[in-house]
């Protein structure tokens, strides 16, 4: 026999349980930071491809700007929607370094500096793009994963270990009810035994 516990509300939680936070801004900026990941990873192979052709060492660095950021953003985006703190951290630091880049790279343009590269992407189809595809999804990530719901999602994974299950008002049957087939009762004659 089984008992079912129910809550004396109707099925919610009974006052003073505390309710899990939402995850929502800590899935969209890890789904941004995979996204953002993967276009770097595409930033790379094309460095890469200009390497092959062009031996500039500002295809180089670009190169590795776009390795690091891609680190950064896929393993913290990953880690993020694992509820793993170090996932804010790196997602966090890619972010920030992506929008310092970016930022780096509108700066040098202005001032007529052609040789710097970032988001190789953009060698294809002009910096303009950095703008739009780059910028504003990596404002809006480290934004997301730097406010509190996000930290409040994270810490709530840590406490849920330490916290037991609420009983809804009800305490759990005590142990060894029923009893099992075969056990002894009190207070009478042992089964098989008249």
């Amino acid at each position: 026999m089984t008992y079912q516990q129910y809550s004396p509300q109707g099925g919610y939680p009974p006052p003073g349980t505390a309710r899990q936070p939402s995850g929502a801004t800590a899935t969209i900026a890890g789904i941004l930071a995979i996204l953002g990941g993967l276009w770097f990873l595409a930033g790379l192979a094309f460095h890469v491809i200009y390497l092959v052709d062009f031996a500039f060492s500002f295809f180089v660095v670009g190169a590795v700007l776009d390795f690091l950021s891609a680190a950064l953003l896929l393993s913290g985006g990953i880690l993020l929607l694992l509820r793993k703190s170090a996932g804010r951290t790196l997602t966090v630091i890619g972010a920030g370094a992506t929008v310092v880049l970016v930022a780096s790279t509108f700066l040098l343009r202005a001032f007529g500096t052609q040789f710097f590269s970032y988001s190789g992407v953009t060698l294809r189809f002009g910096v303009g793009w950095l703008l739009i595809v780059v910028l504003v999804p990596a404002i809006a990530t480290f934004v997301l994963a730097l406010i509190p719901p996000t930290a409040r999602w994270l810490a709530a994974k840590k406490q849920s270990f330490l916290v037991p299950p609420p009983h809804f008002g009800y305490s759990p049957p005590p142990p060894g009810y029923p009893p099992a087939p075969g056990a002894h009762r009190r207070g009478g004659p042992p089964t098989g035994q008249w």
